[in-house]
């Protein structure tokens, strides 16, 4: 861990536990603008710079960065109200239509935070109860907008310069056996029932239950295939804190599916690197080696992206990437490599824009 990293883990370990102590040490000789970009490049950049009111000032960044960290955050806040506006109109068109419009993460999981501005806003992922198509249709009859169905799990459309992704399936069903199982748990779950916002209308939250393993198997996913930052960890710790949690459900599920060891390396990395309470979490066999090379990978990447300018580069990239993964393969699936190897590479022919 290089020290800008563990510059911004103090910050974060602050607000989430503001009886912390700081490292003094290491925030009064910090490289303020390379710790800056990496919490921009980690989507914590707002909750790190809530940090700064409860230092003392030799702990601080110079003013004139303080200030152009101000100036992001301010931008972060800027989005994040208009992705709250495109949200509330979009649901509004759903209801007049009569469609019920369902958030999944995003926005939801910003309300967990102490701040909920200072979670990067993103994309807008809903689900409409099986009348995606006609939802897509109808918006795209009254608007003029374009509709991308070149990808698995949901149609992609952008709606008041925010980008939406209408699901049909919660996920990508075609990559992993075991994501059709999961599948399925999820579409029983989001039948028990589901709240509305309080200040939204038409805008519902799966249950607990539900989210948990959502959530859990959304950023593994991408752990497994690409990585995650510090900005999904910490949804997954904020979304523990405030919620009552069914562990032996869950812990039941991940069991099933191969997943137990995932939960425990991202629990651990929420108490140990980011100050959530212990007793949070349930007790659970930890790999030490594994949470370190974990903690190493969210925080630098052990393989890097790259774009490249014609097919054949990408393909080959994306066979090296998968092949430097295989380590968390294992974390997150119980089919063996070569037959998620092949699950993919089908994927891929079904919709070759993945």
């Amino acid at each position: 861990m290089d020290k800008s990293a563990g510059v911004g883990l103090n910050l974060i370990r602050k607000i989430v536990d503001e009886n912390c102590s700081a490292d003094q040490q290491l925030l009064t000789h910090a490289n303020w603008k390379v710790v800056m970009d990496f919490c921009l490049s980690q989507g914590v950049a707002g909750i790190c710079f809530e940090a700064f009111e409860m230092l003392e000032k030799t702990c601080r960044p110079p003013k004139f960065l303080l200030m152009e960290w101000y100036g992001k955050v301010k931008l972060h806040e800027y989005f994040y109200k208009q992705h709250k506006e495109a949200l509330e109109h979009l649901a509004q068109f759903y209801s007049r239509e009569g469609v019920r419009m369902l958030l999944l993460k995003g926005y939801g999981l910003s309300l967990f935070w102490p701040t909920p501005e200072h979670r990067p806003a993103g994309d807008i992922d809903c689900y409409n109860f099986g009348q995606q198509k006609h939802a897509d249709k109808r918006i795209s009859e009254e608007y003029g907008i374009t509709i991308d169905n070149s990808h698995h799990k949901h149609s992609v459309f952008k709606f008041e310069d925010t980008m939406v992704e209408n699901h049909y399936s919660f996920l990508n069903v075609h990559g992993h056996r075991s994501t059709a199982e999961i599948e399925r748990i999820l579409e029983g779950e989001v039948k028990e029932g589901c709240t509305e916002d309080r200040e939204l209308k038409n805008v519902w939250y799966p249950s607990v239950r539900f989210n948990s393993l959502y959530l859990l198997r959304h950023s593994a996913e991408h752990f497994a295939s690409v990585d995650i930052n510090l900005r999904q960890v910490l949804d997954w710790g904020f979304f523990v804190r405030a919620n009552k949690m069914d562990w032996d459900w869950l812990l039941c599920r991940l069991e099933q599916m191969g997943m137990k060891r995932y939960l425990a390396v991202l629990n651990a990395i929420c108490v140990r690197h980011l100050g959530f309470d212990a007793s949070l979490f349930p007790v659970l066999e930890i790999d030490e080696r594994l949470v370190e090379r974990c903690l190493n990978d969210i925080l630098s990447p052990e393989f890097q992206k790259k774009r490249h300018r014609n097919a054949l580069a990408e393909i080959a990239y994306r066979f090296k990437r998968w092949n430097a993964n295989r380590w968390k393969h294992d974390m997150v699936y119980k089919e063996s490599i070569w037959q998620s190897f092949c699950s993919q590479v089908w994927s891929h022919v079904l919709k070759p824009s993945l």
